[in-house]
């Protein structure tokens, strides 16, 4: 528990929503704390993808209970990423008992902990993390179809309602699986059966109520034609190729395991062949849904996690002893490298050595300076000898490696919160930058400002950090702008403010414009 808490809660909170993904969700999850708690207009404009609001809605409760409590809210709304990483670790060791046997329910939620792929998303707002969530019920559901038919076709109705709540119609397909694979009929009392079919109205008509009222609304049309799927063979194809790139990382070391050969297996067949085949068939249609459904990002590939747990689990659980050993010590070489990363990174700025990171983190940001620096460096290796210690300590069992690699996948996120979380609060907080704005907005643009549309964490920071109205439409007296490189300056207003940041080729030009486009013409 030590464990799942130190990689849950360190990182989460103390620091303003960065810009990306952590920025943008959060921005949705402020609009339903402003009213649009039906269907957040984020979801629908381009700042997120057109997902369902259930993500915004734990986000959103999260808020209002604990901010109450001193926490700033975005703090507050964050901590629905760990929530719902829980949930499916949770019901991760649930599946996992049924089909691997004790003590692999454990081994399951520590093999799910180390995967590199919730490293990032578990500790910013994203979305994608209530669809995991409910792709990990569906499979606790499918493990007790044998032992529970009733409660495990009720938990996946369950998943089925809020997988249509987290993602809308395209995560169906992927749910569809694990839903018809627990059809508890043949096996249920005719007596029950009515009862049984109640139960599956009533969890059923939550999505389906909130279906119908957004669907007799403009906003509720635009949200549902945007989960229509994209079918042609360019964007399939590319969504395809980036999909095998990022999960190379996302899915680490999940498809390893998954994927590692045996030749001599023990502990049994493992021939569990409906939770196998359930798993595979998942992962499959998982991948439909990432290549045919924009956009294209490494978190689509989070949906894929669930299933890709289970399997390398049980693979683990029939490794022999020497290829267990080998992937304890895998796993502290990886470790070791992510470490070694983040003190060669710690060591170009303090130190300007290796010369070569030094020069390429000052052109990211020249004006950057590291407080806290010593301090940092001796609770991080405070942390990495306690890694050592606790990895040399822990007793043989068969989760040993499964241990070895949660254990030091948390401690090197530890390390690298605390080397490099200055680093990524100055690169990636927008907050100074819209401070520096808030005088020429103030003056020049008091009803609003335009912001082009690749530019949606910029809106959300100009109205969470600066209370500025800002709208992704051009009609506003002034507009923003960001230049790289050597892009020329606008001919259509003239520049009311600027700034800089970076050198070399990572130089971006930051500009307000006076909106020549939102002025009236006269004849």
């Amino acid at each position: 528990m030590a464990l799942l808490a130190a990689f849950l809660l360190v990182g989460t909170t103390g620091h303003d929503p960065w810009r990306g993904a952590d920025l943008r969700h959060f921005f949705a999850v402020w609009q339903v704390l402003q009213g649009e708690w039906l269907l957040p207009s984020a979801l629908i404009d381009g700042t997120v993808p057109a997902a369902g609001p259930l993500y915004y809605w734990v986000a959103a409760l999260l808020g209002l209970l604990l901010e109450p409590l001193g926490l700033a809210l975005h703090d507050a709304t964050r901590f629905a990423s760990p929530l719902l990483l829980l949930c499916t670790l949770l019901s991760l060791g649930a599946a996992a008992l049924p089909w691997c046997g004790k003590p692999w329910q454990a081994g399951a939620m520590l093999v799910g902990l180390g995967t590199l792929g919730w490293v990032l998303d578990a500790h910013q707002h994203q979305a994608l993390l209530a669809s995991a969530a409910a792709i990990g019920l569906a499979l606790a559901a499918v493990s007790r179809r044998e032992a529970q038919p009733a409660k495990a076709w009720i938990a996946a109705c369950i998943a089925m309602a809020a997988g249509f709540l987290a993602q809308g119609f395209a995560l169906l397909l992927v749910l569809s699986i694990p839903w018809l694979a627990t059809w508890p009929w043949p096996r249920i009392e005719a007596a029950r059966r009515l009862s049984l079919l109640m139960a599956t109205a009533l969890i059923f008509a939550l999505p389906a109520i909130w279906f119908v009222t957004v669907w007799r609304t403009a906003e509720g049309e635009a949200w549902f034609a945007l989960q229509a799927p994209q079918l042609s063979q360019e964007f399939i194809a590319s969504n395809l190729d980036d999909a095998w790139r990022d999960a190379a990382w996302v899915a680490w070391p999940l498809w390893l395991l998954a994927l590692w050969p045996l030749r001599r297996a023990v502990n049994g067949d493992g021939s569990n062949l409906r939770l196998l085949a359930v798993a595979w068939a998942m992962i499959a249609m998982g991948l439909v849904v990432v290549t045919a459904w924009p956009p294209s990002n490494p978190s689509d590939l989070l949906i894929l996690l669930p299933p890709l747990t289970l399997l390398a689990t049980e693979r683990l659980r029939r490794m022999p002893s020497g290829a267990r050993a080998a992937f304890s010590w895998f796993s502290a070489a990886t470790v070791l490298s992510l470490v070694v990363f983040a003190g060669l990174s710690w060591s170009a700025w303090n130190l300007d050595w290796p010369p070569g990171l030094a020069r390429h983190m000052v052109r990211v940001a020249p004006e950057f300076e590291m407080s806290g620096s010593l301090w940092r460096l001796g609770a991080a290796t405070a942390v990495l000898l306690t890694w050592f210690v606790l990895a040399v300590t822990t007793p043989p069992s068969p989760l040993r490696p499964a241990i070895h690699w949660a254990l030091g996948v948390t401690l090197a996120w530890v390390v690298l919160v605390l080397l490099l979380e200055p680093w990524f609060e100055h690169t990636r907080n927008l907050r100074p930058i819209v401070e520096q704005m808030q005088g020429t907005l103030r003056e020049r643009a008091p009803s609003c400002v335009s912001v082009p549309g690749r530019e949606a964490d910029v809106r959300a920071a100009l109205v969470y950090f600066g209370g500025i109205p800002a709208t992704l439409e051009d009609g506003c007296p002034v507009r923003f702008a960001r230049l790289r490189g050597q892009q020329p300056l606008p001919s259509d207003g003239s520049v009311l403010w600027s700034m800089t940041r970076g050198q070399g080729k990572r130089l971006e030009y930051w500009l307000l414009l006076d909106n020549e486009r939102a002025r009236p013409t006269h004849d």
